[in-house]
């Protein structure tokens, strides 16, 4: 079962990491990513706006993703999120680090 959608049309990339169907508080945006954060500060998903051109991965291979997955550390005052995507011909790890003050939900790992 795959737990991400892309629209190519919007070149919107979608990754749920909300596997245990907990309700959305609210969501915290930073740039062209949106992260949906649950009821306990969990980060439930992305939604990651021109996709194709942050990854500089082709929309063919963003529509037919081996992998595709969200790792969430916090380090001091900063939130670290690391993007993980595989095709059948690589896989790349992006990492953001977002400033903790910046946002006014509190989120947990």
């Amino acid at each position: 079962m795959k737990n991400y959608e892309y629209e190519e049309d919007l070149d919107i990339l979608y990754i749920n990491n909300n596997f245990n169907k907990e309700k959305s508080i609210g969501n915290l945006i930073w740039g062209n990513i949106i992260i949906d954060i649950g009821e306990n500060g969990k980060v439930l998903g992305l939604e990651i706006d021109c996709a194709s051109k942050l990854f500089n991965f082709p929309c063919p291979q963003l529509k037919d993703l081996k992998v595709a997955k969200i790792q969430v550390m916090k380090v001091g005052n900063m939130l670290t999120l690391s993007v993980i995507l595989a095709t059948h011909i690589k896989e790349h790890t992006f990492q953001f680090a977002i400033p903790q003050e910046t946002n006014k939900v509190a989120i947990t790992c």
